[in-house]
């Protein structure tokens, strides 16, 4: 697993095996930063560092697959959609022959924890998300971190509460490849997560 930083490189820590079909492989960090969303000519030598780290990680043992995380620092929208194609296409002929997962978060990653208002509450039981917020586009929210800062409550939020609230989501029963709340670059990361079980399946006779 790769990422910008090491809060949001631990809430997919917790996330990863919620959604991963079956039993979660071991799940190894690299901790140099990544930044791929704004990456251009240097792109492609970045996941060639991703991909010589993963290798010599596995040494002997099988690797399962390669997670990515990128803050958009912006809305789901045309420019997501074509950003996300670009680096899912890259990192496809990188990585060829194994499974690959973007996370590349509208706006950033705290709007993926707001999917998930109970387990704010179960980290703080003075935190408490307000009803629109749960049943809002999520993907659309402008600096999701500014806005948990300044509504949800004391004690004040902070990124290193991130991975915690991922944490209690987890351990709440609550995480699901289709959560009941509304982020669409959620649902992208859960479907790539969903399809490595589909690759994984062997194929039968005749087909």
């Amino acid at each position: 697993m790769a990422g910008e930083g090491d809060y949001d490189r631990k809430v997919l820590q917790h996330l990863l095996p919620a959604l991963h079909p079956g039993e979660c492989p071991e799940v190894r960090m690299l901790k140099k930063p990544i930044r791929l969303a704004r990456a251009q000519s240097k792109l492609h030598p970045r996941l060639q560092d991703i991909k010589k780290y993963a290798n010599a990680l596995a040494d002997t043992a099988e690797l399962a697959g390669i997670v990515i995380h990128a803050d958009l620092d912006g809305v789901a929208d045309e420019s997501y959609d074509k950003l996300r194609r670009r680096l899912c296409e890259e990192m496809n002929g990188v990585f060829k022959g194994t499974p690959t997962a973007l996370a590349l978060a509208a706006y950033e990653i705290e709007a993926w924890l707001m999917l998930f208002p109970d387990a704010f509450t179960a980290l703080h039981p003075g935190w408490k998300l307000k009803a629109a917020d749960c049943r809002r586009d999520l993907a659309k929210l402008e600096k999701a971190k500014e806005h948990l800062m300044k509504n949800l409550g004391k004690p004040d939020y902070r990124e290193s509460h991130a991975p915690q609230i991922m944490e209690k989501a987890v351990k709440g029963g609550h995480v699901s490849p289709k959560p009941a709340g509304n982020n669409r670059s959620f649902l992208d990361f859960a479907k790539d997560i969903v399809a490595w079980r589909e690759a994984a399946q062997p194929t039968s006779p005749g087909t």
